[in-house]
């Protein structure tokens, strides 16, 4: 009350031309102050995240992940599982140290990683590789990423052998109810924004039965209700059935299926905020490539 009485006063006699002009306050300068306020607090912040899943080291993917990141401009580009392939080497189109430095290069803020079931001892000289890159390396594995208003969850894999990985962190289990809630206590509501696990949820159209999906995913997405999943681990079935999204509940969940042979298979994600703090975003676009097909978030919003 005493600002408003204070602003009202102010304004009366700036108009009336008699404020003393030795006040170190000047009317353009408290209009200014005040309208840039009022602008802040209705900033939308939008982040466009781009995401693909198993390159496996072939040349043919991860050229094409170069082009897609010039082209597109990301902030974020997230690698879901097997950018390496557990086979040796000499096996592989391309070294894993020479995948590493390729990936750190990329014209991005920053590049994040969710472990797949080939990311096993072979990560040892990929993890060394980036190091050599002074870029950080964002390994998740039951943890958070945050970039600003954005929360990207990152869930362990239920294949493989997770220690070269962990890189002396401690294991989580695959229930999620034993390791997410601390997340949620910390980041509240933002943390269900996108999720990102290598095999996709059991009881979709995006994949197999057996060692191509996960119970404990699924049970984790009815409790929770993110807005976004995002997985890999099976290439074929999302071709199989044409599909490349499926639901469960709210929860819209991606699998795009990689194609071996190219081209790329990725997704391109514009999350907006109307807060600079982390939480949930008012709308988020998600369209796949190569199809070029889109889905908004929350579907009440126009398009």
């Amino acid at each position: 009350m005493r600002f408003y009485a204070f602003w009202r006063s102010y304004d009366f006699y700036c108009k009336l031309g008699t404020w003393d002009a030795r006040s170190k306050f000047s009317c353009l300068g408290w209009r200014t102050a005040l309208v840039s306020c009022a602008s802040a607090s209705n900033v939308t912040t939008t982040i466009r995240i781009l995401t693909a899943t198993d390159l496996h080291q072939l040349r043919v993917l991860y050229d094409g992940l170069e082009k897609v990141v010039e082209r597109h401009k990301p902030e974020i580009v997230a690698l879901v599982g097997d950018a390496i392939d557990a086979n040796l080497d000499q096996y592989c189109d391309l070294p894993k140290a020479e995948c590493a430095r390729r990936l750190a290069r990329l014209p991005c803020d920053e590049v994040v990683f969710v472990r797949g079931n080939h990311e096993s001892e072979g990560w040892l000289p990929f993890a060394e590789s980036w190091r050599t890159t002074g870029r950080r390396l964002h390994a998740l594995n039951g943890e958070a990423f945050v970039h600003r208003p954005l929360v990207i969850v990152g869930f362990p894999c239920a294949l493989g052998d997770e220690i070269w990985y962990l890189h002396g962190r401690e294991s989580v289990p695959l229930e999620a109810d034993l390791w997410f809630p601390q997340i949620l206590r910390r980041f509240g509501p933002a943390s269900r924004t996108l999720w990102l696990m290598h095999e996709p949820p059991k009881g979709t159209w995006l994949s197999s039965d057996g060692i191509m999906s996960v119970g404990a995913w699924r049970e984790a997405i009815e409790r929770f209700s993110p807005w976004l999943t995002v997985s890999g681990h099976d290439h074929s079935t999302p071709h199989r059935h044409n599909i490349w999204r499926d639901a469960i509940g709210q929860t819209v969940c991606l699998n795009l299926g990689q194609k071996m042979d190219g081209p790329l298979h990725y997704a391109v994600i514009e999350v907006s905020f109307e807060t600079t703090k982390p939480s949930l975003p008012a709308s988020m676009k998600i369209t796949a490539y190569p199809r070029q097909e889109s889905v908004l978030l929350p579907a009440s919003v126009p398009v």
